[in-house]
């Protein structure tokens, strides 16, 4: 019986186990029809999680206009997700977001930025899984 208890107590630290990996976008265009340019930049956080049913990933993304946080949220888990953000020189904004794997631990994450609908930019971003 004691073993049981051992065996249980083990699998559950297993299930507690996180790695996070942060990666920045580099913004492929920087086109906008407002009244003063803007610098679209973003980031993932992906966390790795292992546990009972084996290993699965949460990635977050968050987008900045001028270094100031306007899109984030959850990609689901095969990587796609429509994120809608806080307004922006009172235009609404949102992201598209899709991945695709390049390896057997990597991933490329597209995102495409809207403003009141229209296309912005598109920002590419590598991903790499630790361990």
């Amino acid at each position: 019986m004691k073993n049981v208890y051992v065996c249980i107590a083990s699998l559950f630290l297993a299930a507690c186990t996180t790695h996070h990996s942060h990666i920045t976008a580099h913004p492929q265009a920087r086109v906008s029809q407002l009244t003063q340019p803007v610098n679209i930049t973003g980031k993932v956080d992906q966390v790795l999680r292992s546990g009972i049913l084996g290993k699965s990933v949460t990635s977050t993304v968050f987008i900045y206009f001028d270094d100031v946080l306007h899109i984030t949220g959850k990609l689901d888990r095969t990587g796609f997700g429509e994120l809608p953000g806080i307004s922006y020189q009172d235009k609404r904004v949102s992201s598209s977001c899709n991945s695709r794997p390049t390896g057997p631990r990597t991933a490329e994450l597209s995102c495409i930025v809207f403003i009141d609908s229209q296309r912005v930019t598109t920002l590419v971003m590598d991903t790499k899984r630790n361990k």
